[in-house]
């Protein structure tokens, strides 16, 4: 069986804006995440891209039910997550024991406290090249597309990426 992930907004919407969608759908793992989720992505282009990445052989998509919606709502976090979005993808990989994809500071630091690893958006892309799901060519395409769409991803962690990369490019053309 697949090892389970739990993916949150943002990350969605990373790998949606840089093109990476598809890709992300092939990786070896059995993605999980909340209705919160899905129905936070507004944008209509967006919403038809995540809508037809989302088929069941890909995602599971969890609704929570009465009971599980107020162990949510009553899930202690030491940080303030205001969002239920939040709470339900922390609540849902605590239960599971799975790692978290996401790219909020406060849902990361929330997540590592509660034991779990906590991968982001430059993680996927990173797993795409391992995975053999694309080349380092289109590694470094979509992550200069991810640094184009969202500015708040580590600057320097992108840069040594691409180099790495960039690095792999030229030692496969030099065979």
């Amino acid at each position: 069986m697949k090892d389970l992930i739990i993916t949150d907004t943002n990350v969605f919407i990373d790998l949606i804006k840089a093109g990476a969608m598809e890709y992300f759908m092939q990786l070896d793992y059995r993605i999980l995440t909340t209705g919160f989720v899905v129905n936070e992505i507004n944008h209509p282009e967006q919403k038809a891209t995540l809508e037809r990445c989302l088929t069941p052989e890909r995602v599971e998509i969890i609704e929570f039910s009465g009971e599980e919606m107020m162990n949510i709502l009553r899930f202690r976090t030491r940080r303030n997550l205001k969002r239920l979005t939040d709470k339900s993808v922390l609540f849902l990989a605590v239960q599971r024991k799975c790692p978290l994809l996401s790219g909020d500071g406060d849902l990361r630091k929330e997540a590592q406290d509660n034991g779990l690893t906590v991968f982001g958006s430059l993680w996927v892309i990173t797993q795409l090249v391992e995975q053999a799901i694309c080349t380092p060519q289109t590694a470094i395409t979509l992550l200069k597309r991810l640094e184009r769409c969202n500015p708040r991803l580590p600057k320097k962690k992108m840069e040594e990426l691409i180099i790495n990369l960039e690095g792999s490019v030229i030692g496969s053309e030099q065979n």
